[in-house]
């Protein structure tokens, strides 16, 4: 590969589209000149809670393709999607005890890693790239390797999440008062939702449909994939637009099994993850287009564009009380630093 496509951890996004031109031009190389390298014959096991269907596994399952095709073969896949060998905190022992080598996963192996989920705080997926490339987040990734021998590779970008609800939409912060909704317990969107008037209910989101059903609860939060996949849209009269929360997908790895393969193996993996992000978020894009028109020509759902700046206005107070409670001084203000 040529010197000036050497891929460094942490790529800003002009430097991502540079690195993706670049590497583009070398992968499209005649074939024989991608076998020309001696690849060493092994596999890995990869690992994921979703499906290969969703956004996510699209990603995925063009990296572990392309792999197999720049390598000839010789570098393959055990790939076990949906959650077969277990759940995120499950599949986290085994990432540490080396059992499974790559996971891909939207769920934070730690505190640090769900201060993503702080809602109308990211404007973007640029933002949370920016801060996942921080100095900050760097200390993360050594503590985290320290402790349980485990590695962020890079994120790839998840569909926001909105807000559905009966009775009335969401349009203005003022429509949070008093709406019993019900939040995942992660301590700084419960909080936030708390403090911005809902009444805010933790719930298993196994029983959130029947409970949309029997009027328990009026709304809930969650991305467009997961709101169709679980047919909310039925029980629910309005999904309001709020993109309230961009919370990633990591690429976790095992530190010891990353750190053995040869540097021309993990600089390959690395671009074609990188290719992989690509189709994951133009993936994302389609599937929320397709989820609106669907629901849209379905009808008995209403689809409500909202205020969002008004939202971020309103939140903006509430978390940066909240926020350094939370997510720790350094990791708020190093967020808030890093919006623009």
């Amino acid at each position: 590969m040529p010197s000036n496509c050497t891929f460094p951890l942490g790529l800003t996004a002009n430097g991502r589209r540079a690195f993706l031109a670049c590497t583009t031009a070398v992968l499209l190389l005649p074939t024989s000149a991608a076998f020309a390298q001696e690849w060493p014959e092994m596999s890995f096991r990869l690992t994921m809670t979703v499906s290969a269907e969703e956004p996510l596994g699209q990603g995925i399952s063009h990296f572990i393709d392309r792999l197999s095709e720049e390598t000839g073969g010789n570098v393959s896949v055990d790939f076990f999607p949906s959650g077969q060998l277990g759940q995120d905190l499950e599949i986290f022992e085994q990432i540490s005890d080396g059992t499974v080598q790559m996971h891909a996963s939207g769920f934070g192996i730690n505190a640090n890693y769900n201060s993503f989920f702080a809602p109308w705080l990211f404007r973007d997926f640029d933002h949370v790239q920016r801060v996942l490339d921080s100095d900050m987040a760097q200390g993360w990734n050594d503590a985290l390797s320290a402790e349980q021998g485990v590695n962020v590779l890079m994120a790839y970008p998840r569909a926001a999440r909105h807000i559905t609800s009966n009775g009335r939409p969401v349009v203005t912060p003022a429509d949070l008062e008093g709406l019993r909704i019900r939040v995942p317990q992660i301590p700084i969107l419960f909080d936030a939702f708390t403090e911005l008037g809902a009444d805010a209910v933790a719930m298993n989101f196994g029983e959130v449909y029947s409970s949309l059903q029997a009027g328990l609860i009026a709304g809930q939060e969650n991305p467009l994939p997961t709101i169709a996949g679980f047919s909310i849209q039925e029980v629910q009269e309005y999904i309001s637009l709020t993109g309230h929360v961009l919370a990633p997908e990591y690429i976790y790895v095992n530190v010891e099994w990353w750190d053995s393969l040869p540097d021309d193996l993990s600089t390959l993996m690395q671009e074609l993850l990188v290719e992989g992000q690509q189709v994951a978020a133009d993936a994302t894009a389609i599937a929320e287009e397709e989820i609106l028109a669907n629901v849209r020509a379905a009808g008995g759902t209403e689809i409500v564009d909202v205020d969002v700046e008004a939202f971020y206005v309103a939140a903006r107070p509430i978390l940066d009380r909240i926020g350094p409670e939370h997510l720790g001084e350094e990791t708020y203000r190093v967020i808030v630093n890093l919006a623009d």
